[in-house]
C-alpha cells in the first residue's frame, strides 16, 4: 500500500473503502503507514447484507436479483460509500474468497468498483485457488494496481480517461 499512499499524498487525494470480502484488510494495511490520515478518510466494513443495506444503501432487491457477490452490489456499495464519506476515490469490494464456492457461479470471484472523479471502474477477479488469505492478498494487489493506474492515467496531461 505504500505506493498508493505515496501517489495519493503527492496528488493531494484521499481514499475510502467499502470492504466486504476483504473484511477491513485494505484499510488495515493503509493505516499501518505513518501519516495515513493525510490520505485515508475511512472505511465501512460491510461484511453482512444487513450492513450493506443499512449503511451503504445497497438495495435488498439488487442483492436478491443479482446476489451479494455481483458487480451491481459492488457499484451500489461504492456509491453508498460516496454518500457517507467525502473522498476523492472510493473503492468497494464484494466477493467470495473461499474456501467454499459461490452458489450462483460455482466459482471464487470478486467484484471491485472504483469511483474516481466521474469515472466508474469495474473489475472482476476470478480466483484459481480456494486459499482465502491468498485471495484477499491478491485483491489488495489488484486494487493497488487499479487505483495507481487510474490516478496516473486520469492526471496525465493531454489524455482523457474513458473507461467502460
Amino acid at each position: 500500500m505504500k505506493n498508493i499512499f505515496n501517489i495519493l499524498k503527492d496528488k493531494n487525494l484521499t481514499i475510502s473503502f467499502a470492504e466486504s470480502m476483504t473484511g477491513g484488510y485494505l484499510s488495515s494495511k493503509l493505516t499501518k503507514i505513518n501519516g495515513a490520515s493525510k490520505v485515508f478518510k475511512g472505511s465501512i466494513i460491510a461484511y453482512s447484507n444487513e450492513i450493506k443495506i443499512k449503511l451503504l444503501n445497497v438495495s435488498k432487491d439488487t442483492i436478491e436479483k443479482h446476489s451479494v457477490v455481483s458487480s451491481q452490489v459492488a457499484n451500489e456499495m461504492a456509491y453508498g460509500l460516496k454518500d457517507v464519506i467525502d473522498s476523492d476515490i472510493y473503492v468497494a469490494i464484494t466477493g467470495n474468497a473461499g474456501p467454499t464456492l459461490e452458489a450462483n457461479t460455482n466459482k471464487l470471484i470478486c467484484y471491485i468498483t472504483v469511483l474516481y472523479k466521474e469515472e466508474v471502474i469495474n473489475h472482476i477477479e476470478i480466483f484459481n485457488t480456494n486459499k482465502r488469505f491468498s485471495n484477499i492478498k491478491r485483491v489488495e494487489k489488484v486494487v493497488k494496481n487499479i487505483v495507481y493506474n487510474v490516478i496516473l492515467w486520469y492526471n496525465h496531461k493531454g489524455i482523457e480517461m474513458t473507461l467502460s
